[in-house]
């Protein structure tokens, strides 16, 4: 073979391998083009993206529109059997009426009442023949078997000339209203209407407590609200005995006898709607840090209302560190020392304090307790305390501070609970009013929760956080639907369950973690990285696909 024949040969070969290794070339760079954008880029942008566990908005949106209403449940029941049936239906379709006229017009919340009207069966009669006094009659009748336990209201209407001497409208301790009644009984209508509106369900505290919650309406704080703990799960109770002096007087403190005595029914009370805990602690040299005004008009010393005030920081430092999740309620019982007695307690128009103590919103309450040195004996003194009158003062302190109302209406007899603290009645009072609460306040979380995370989109939403919304929007609906047949307890559970389950998906720290993180700082962070990457790809895909063009159109030439 000649030589020139060997260069025409040589020089397709070296063609052709040149256009192999362009082909090579190009199909790699678009074979990197396809994994960097058709792969790469979707799963880049998947495994980035916040994850955000779907929530029920409607149903929220729903929940936070709807009326909740509220059932009051109660009985007539007529000892009379001179009234005929005609006059009775007669006056319960006047009660009735009376009830619709007095309705309020409010939206958000609405308080009915349904009642019923009969004649006394034979256990109730039995029961009223043979009761030995009011007491005997309340608790007989409450704890017969056609009574329920809670959240019914039974009036009975008794003749005027009864044994029991019943001569006025008069609340028991239970769930029962004795009102007398003559052949004149439409004038226990506006006495049924009153009892029932404003003492036993207190619309008015019902109300402002229920929009104050929701955040509907914005009102001066009143005695009551600032007063009164809001609703929690439960609640610490402290007592404390200060003695600045224990090497004059040596003071037998039996608070654990007197907590089992005084206080138990109340705990029992509300053992299965709030955790009670009940501590005590006694601490010596510890005085009030405020120097008392000498009683210019008896002898002995005196506190002004406005030195109140700056007791309760000296004496909280001294006090047990708070480290629970539920509020803490002090009460604390100060020994006059000798230097100092007697020391009394007067407010603001320069009267004198029966009690001898104050109390201090949401806080608890202080008392004073004077004690003479005994004289002619050796010290210190032995000294026994009068825990009675004690936690008297104390737990009508407590009530106060658990929102529990005064029983202080004149026109109509409270039989006052005793020792045990807070009547059947007062219960579900206070069970009607914290469900309330805690549907409003539910509500409002998950309200305000929503409106966060549809604005913010890149907050984390979790898993733990969703069944947590879930969870509260189911409980509400069930606390509505309960309230709605008057169970109170159900309710009252379901509610506080929504309260929980709102607050904890609101609080949640996993919400804030990328907060701080907004979009232009992730281009921040990612441009550096991918951007000298991405130019070579891209211009390299292109100059590929510009190839191959060209290489299509001579073969089509």
């Amino acid at each position: 073979m000649s030589e020139s024949d060997r260069e025409k040969t040589v020089q397709p070969d070296v063609f052709t391998a040149f256009i192999q290794e362009k082909s090579t070339q190009v199909f790699a760079a678009l074979g990197v083009g396809f994994v960097c954008i058709v792969i790469g880029l979707p799963l880049w942008w998947k495994t980035t993206e916040v994850y955000r566990v779907p929530l029920p908005y409607q149903e929220i949106s729903t929940l936070t529109r709807a009326q909740v209403t509220c059932y009051v449940d109660f009985t007539l029941v007529v000892f009379n059997e001179d009234i005929q049936k005609p006059a009775l239906a007669n006056f319960g379709e006047n009660l009735k009426a009376e009830f619709e006229n007095l309705k309020s017009k409010l939206d958000a919340l609405q308080i009915d009442y349904r009642g019923q009207i009969r004649y006394r069966n034979e256990e109730e009669a039995t029961i009223f023949s043979k009761a030995a006094s009011k007491d005997d009659l309340d608790d007989s009748l409450a704890d017969g078997d056609s009574h329920p336990q809670h959240g019914h209201v039974y009036f009975m209407l008794v003749p005027e000339d009864n044994e029991l001497k019943i001569q006025n409208t008069w609340i028991g301790r239970r769930r029962n209203i004795f009102i007398p009644i003559n052949e004149h009984f439409d004038k226990a209508m506006p006495v049924i209407v009153h009892v029932l509106k404003d003492i036993v369900v207190n619309e008015v505290t019902l109300m402002k407590t229920f929009y104050t919650a929701k955040g509907l309406i914005l009102t001066k704080a009143d005695k009551e609200s600032m007063r009164s703990l809001g609703s929690h799960p439960g609640y610490d109770v402290t007592f404390t005995l200060l003695n600045p002096e224990p090497q004059v007087l040596s003071v037998d403190w039996d608070i654990k006898s007197a907590i089992q005595e005084y206080m138990s029914p109340m705990l029992d009370a509300f053992a299965q709607f709030a955790e009670i805990t009940v501590k005590s602690q006694y601490l010596h040299f510890t005085d009030l840090g405020v120097s008392p005004v000498k009683d210019v008009k008896s002898p002995g010393f005196k506190l002004k209302q406005d030195q109140l005030p700056h007791i309760i920081n000296p004496i909280e430092a001294y006090l047990n560190s708070h480290v629970s999740i539920n509020p803490n309620i002090n009460f604390v019982l100060y020994i006059t020392p000798r230097n100092h007695y007697p020391l009394k307690i007067y407010d603001n128009s320069d009267e004198l304090s029966p009690s001898n103590c104050f109390l201090s919103p949401r806080w608890g309450g202080i008392m004073i307790y004077n004690i003479p040195t005994p004289e002619n004996v050796s010290l210190p003194a032995e000294v026994k305390l009068d825990m009675k009158s004690i936690m008297e003062v104390f737990l009508s302190q407590l009530r106060l501070l658990l929102g529990l109302n005064p029983l202080n209406h004149f026109d109509v007899m409270i039989h006052q609970p005793g020792r045990a603290v807070i009547s059947d009645w007062e219960l579900d009072q206070w069970l009607r009013k914290r469900t309330l609460e805690n549907i409003a306040t539910s509500t409002s979380t998950l309200r305000s929760l929503a409106q966060l995370l549809g604005e913010i989109s890149n907050i984390v939403i979790k898993d733990d956080i969703a069944r947590e919304v879930e969870r509260a929007v189911s409980s509400v609906s069930k606390a509505q639907m309960y309230l709605q047949q008057s169970r109170l307890r159900e309710a009252f559970v379901f509610a506080r369950q929504a309260l929980l389950s709102s607050e904890k998906a609101f609080f949640d720290p996993s919400l804030l973690e990328l907060l701080y993180f907004p979009e232009d700082q992730k281009f921040a962070i990612y441009i550096p990285l991918f951007l000298p990457i991405s130019i070579p790809v891209i211009l390299s895909v292109i100059k590929s696909i510009k190839y191959l063009t060209r290489k299509e159109k001579h073969k089509i030439e």
